[in-house]
């Protein structure tokens, strides 16, 4: 007899859903049970991927136990032996549950791959906590392609209440004040809404907060761009009808308010609502456009040019891809701007549009899941223009060039790698290297641009 191996072995259905657990500990009589630390003294490590729940059976069960001093039915899972964990959420209390809500739990983890995502099942997940919820749509989303329907018990009236605020918070400071105050969102966002899409609910709440505050200083751009980018690679159909709507119209009205976010908007907008189709700003370049462009003679200068080039334009962006005789591809691009830039834009700084180079999978010759190679081109203001060129070594193999995402002020790249950074600089040609100092000196010292600038010097002088 053979024994499987324990890699292509299925785990367990039931496992913990939080990457917090407690074990349960005998009381005395007439007391309730007592939980012991979380996971066993070790926070740091995911209950998700502990051994014990990976090779012993398991139940999924509830369990009477205290919360805040208070009788609480508990998420929990039973061993074999009889011992007993209840999970905990991310302040290390016990995750409620009712009764009939744990057995909702044991019937999903029991069809994990194809879970069931009937309207009576959405409406009986809607009516459990939180926190279950979450965690419950966490593991999902991570493990399965969870059906969509099923993130639609999240509370997503939060999140429509706040994209209908800030959009009427920016229709207010064009077009006056509305007759009426426009109410605060009732309820925090939080993390509540990352399994169903990431880069949304946090930029949102901080976007709404900051126009109902007229917050000052830099932080617009920072906070629309995160929420355009968060738009743009969410899954639609885990968003309900209304939000997907409100959500858009926000988008649109964030495209009006600034032409620089205008693109990025109005294609975040179509594809949360399928209507008024935009037309990415993407081209494939395959390996023999490369070749026969490149077969020509290097190029001598910027006045002479050799090459073969590829315009893309969707108002108000151009953009021209060259591939040039010595294997470069230059990227320029321009953006039609307002005749008087928003004060906001001037406030947050420099502009860099971010471009992705992202291969082609060979087999269905589509561009790869991956992020690819990113670099960040540098938007100088002109007469009613934003503009920006890079120049970088074409790839070998076919490859998209991406132009998608809504740029970011420089002071916000705090977060990108340094070596990301230095070669978007030296990317950048046009831009010399006292620009460079005058624009990066006045960071915060920790800003990654620094260490960028510093190698970049060193590498090039």
């Amino acid at each position: 007899m053979t024994t499987e191996h324990p890699e292509r072995t299925a785990p367990p259905p039931h496992r913990p859903l939080s990457d917090w657990i407690a074990r349960v500990r005998p009381a005395a009589p007439g007391r309730l049970p007592v939980i012991g630390p979380v996971n066993d003294g070790d926070e740091r490590t995911d209950a998700r991927t502990m051994p014990r729940f990976r090779t012993e059976p398991w139940t999924r069960t509830s369990l009477i136990v205290e919360r805040a001093g208070e009788r609480c039915r508990a998420l929990a899972l039973r061993a074999s032996d009889g011992g007993a964990v209840v999970e905990l959420d991310d302040c290390g209390a016990p995750i409620a549950v009712s009764e009939t809500g744990a057995e909702l739990i044991d019937r999903l983890e029991n069809h994990w791959a194809e879970p069931p995502a009937d309207p009576r099942t959405v409406d009986r997940l809607r009516a459990e906590g939180l926190a279950l919820r979450y965690f419950l749509l966490h593991r999902l989303a991570r493990e399965t392609d969870a059906p969509a329907a099923l993130f639609h018990s999240l509370p997503w009236e939060r999140v429509d209440a706040a994209a209908r605020s800030a959009t009427a918070l920016l229709h207010a400071q064009t077009d006056g004040p509305p007759a009426s105050p426009v109410p605060p969102p009732d309820g925090e966002l939080r993390h509540w809404f990352t399994p169903a899409a990431s880069s949304l609910a946090g930029p949102l709440q901080v976007l709404e907060a900051g126009l109902r505050t007229e917050r000052a200083g830099p932080w617009f751009g920072r906070e629309a761009a995160n929420l355009l980018s968060g738009l743009l690679s969410a899954e639609p159909r885990r968003l309900p009808d209304a939000t997907r709507n409100a959500l858009a119209g926000l988008a649109g009205v964030l495209g009006e308010a600034d032409r620089a976010l205008h693109h990025a908007a109005r294609l975040a907008a179509a594809r949360l609502t399928g209507m008024h189709p935009v037309t990415p700003m993407r081209r494939l370049l395959d390996s023999d456009f490369v070749l026969r462009a490149s077969s020509g003679e290097p190029r001598s200068g910027r006045d002479e040019p050799s090459g073969r080039g590829e315009f893309l334009e969707q108002w108000p962006v151009a953009a021209v891809l060259t591939v040039t005789g010595n294997r470069l591809l230059e990227i320029e691009m321009e953006i039609e701007d307002h005749p008087d830039p928003p004060t906001r834009r001037r406030t947050d700084g420099p502009l860099c549009q971010p471009v992705t180079l992202r291969p082609v999978m060979e087999d269905t010759g589509t561009p790869s899941a991956g992020r690819g190679i990113r670099y960040w081109m540098l938007l100088h203001t002109g007469a009613g223009a934003l503009g920006g060129f890079i120049a970088v070594p074409a790839p070998d193999h076919t490859f998209e060039v991406d132009l998608d995402a809504p740029p970011l002020p420089l002071r916000f790249l705090d977060r990108v790698p340094p070596g990301e950074l230095e070669a978007s600089l030296h990317a950048n040609e046009h831009i010399t290297l006292s620009e460079w100092h005058r624009m990066i000196d006045d960071l915060a010292p920790w800003h990654p641009a620094h260490t960028a600038l510093a190698a970049y010097v060193s590498r090039h002088g």
